[in-house]
């Protein structure tokens, strides 16, 4: 009998942590900037030619209360915030409740195929018969990417991911975008082609980079070779982009989070960027559930500081949500976008 770790390798696996998220990932860690194209996605969708576009993008919203906590805080303070939420996730249904009561909120879903949290963790939302090469002996998601990477089935993955989907859908909460849990939809090239299927289907945005030839010949001189068959998804896929991504980066203390946040927005491209953070409230509960509490409690204060929001209005840096960028493609052009005025707005 073989172990959960014995199952075979799956065909066409990416080179290990491989992805155009995690090759991003890599740049913004490095204080790399992406080279932005002629045509950026935020001059096609509208948006006056020379600005920076962000879309500020909360993740990992639904493990805990004191994530959804930060969420719904930032969300009723910035009308302009993103957010997506782990279906799988013990706090899925209450955010659910405060989005019925919020429907114009930009909420996305997570799509999760990991449970990397020793002490708090979670299992697929499809029967585990259906699903068997997705979890470990306990039932649960597999800790690591890796893990998923080599055991998972890519038939499983999507028959997850539409249940993951279908359970929002039931739930009443009406997805704007589509995000991947720790990148694992990046780490095998059918794990993307799943996702990007999933995408088209349900016509809800996943969040992908556009890989201009700039973006691949760096990626390639960073040791990430970008697959023909990976350029050929990227390209045929029908739905708004974005031109870089970024993350709120991990340091040993909150200035040191601040001052690497400034410079990146000083130093952004012209274009639509996401940026993406993991808020949190802190509390016990936790402390208890995650070694990272603090960087999240820091990202939280972060976005709650009136020198950072000071910044962003001296850049000229207009704020979107995918809601927006979904009216923006479809032809339905909104109210104008949302830039900040000459002072940071009050707490």
């Amino acid at each position: 009998m073989t172990s959960d770790c014995q199952r075979s390798i799956r065909p066409r696996l990416f080179p290990s942590y491989f992805g155009v998220f995690i090759a991003v990932a890599c740049a913004a860690a490095l204080g790399l900037k992406n080279f932005a194209s002629a045509e950026t996605w935020a001059e096609r969708l509208g948006f006056p030619a020379g600005k920076k576009v962000l879309i500020l993008h909360a993740q990992e919203i639904g493990f805990c209360h004191s994530a959804n906590a930060a969420a719904i805080a930032l969300h009723e303070s910035h009308p302009e915030q993103s957010s997506s939420v782990i279906v799988p996730g013990p706090w899925f249904f209450d955010y659910v409740d405060w989005n019925l009561n919020r429907p114009d909120a930009d909420v996305g879903l997570e799509l999760t195929l990991n449970s990397e949290l020793q002490n708090h963790r979670w299992q697929p939302v499809s029967p585990h018969d259906l699903v068997a090469s997705l979890t470990d002996s306990e039932g649960f998601y597999w800790p690591t990417t890796t893990q998923t990477m080599v055991n998972g089935s890519a038939d499983e993955v999507e028959q997850e991911l539409h249940n993951q989907i279908q359970r929002a859908l039931r739930s009443g909460l009406k997805p704007t975008h589509l995000t991947t849990h720790l990148g694992t939809l990046f780490m095998r090239l059918d794990f993307t082609e799943v996702y990007f299927r999933v995408a088209r289907q349900y016509w809800i945005p996943a969040v992908v980079i556009e890989l201009t030839p700039e973006h691949i010949e760096r990626f390639r001189s960073m040791g990430f070779p970008a697959p023909d068959e990976l350029i050929k998804l990227l390209h045929d896929y029908p739905l708004p982009k974005v031109d870089d991504m970024q993350f709120v980066q991990p340091a040993d203390s909150y200035e040191e989070v601040r001052d690497q946040f400034l410079g990146l927005i000083r130093s952004m491209s012209p274009g639509l960027t996401q940026l993406a953070f993991h808020p949190a409230i802190e509390t016990d509960e936790l402390k208890r559930m995650t070694p990272d509490w603090q960087q999240r409690v820091w990202a939280m204060q972060l976005f709650e500081d009136p020198e950072v929001r000071a910044l962003m209005a001296e850049e000229n840096v207009v704020f979107t949500n995918w809601r927006e960028i979904m009216q923006r493609f479809h032809g339905q052009i909104p109210a104008p976008a949302i830039e900040m005025a000459d002072e940071p707005p009050s707490p």
